[in-house]
């Protein structure tokens, strides 16, 4: 077998495997950082971005499993940039509303019941 052979199976080769290993180490990654915002109370405290993050995270994973590791990859990308928005969200105190323990009163009902007039029509 010449050496030309193995050196042009080797250049076609190794970027695939590179790609893989690459969208899997990054896979990896974007899911401690997702655990870190999940951790920071991001589901609660900034629903938007963490949905954003989770969904595109979702993606990556059926993308990578589809071995299109460049599509993985943008997904990836945009799951980190959400789960990092979500976690200064949820750690900035986020759009949770600030629960004073005190109850309000229901509203006021401004019409009495509903009432069937002699035209049949209810008022």
């Amino acid at each position: 077998m010449p050496k030309s052979f193995i050196t042009v199976a080797l250049l076609v080769g190794l970027p695939g495997c590179y790609a893989a290993t690459r969208a899997t180490v990054d896979l990896g990654q974007a899911e401690q950082q997702l655990a870190a915002a999940r951790a920071a109370g991001a589901p609660e405290r900034a629903v938007y971005a963490w949905t954003m993050a989770d969904e595109y995270m979702k993606k990556a994973r059926d993308e990578w499993a589809r071995s299109d590791y460049q599509r993985a990859d943008e997904m990836v990308n945009k799951a980190t940039e959400w789960a990092a928005k979500a976690a200064d969200l949820a750690r900035s105190g986020g759009a949770a509303p600030a629960w004073t323990g005190e109850s309000s009163p229901p509203p006021e009902a401004t019409q009495g019941p509903a009432v069937e007039d002699e035209s049949g029509v209810w008022r």
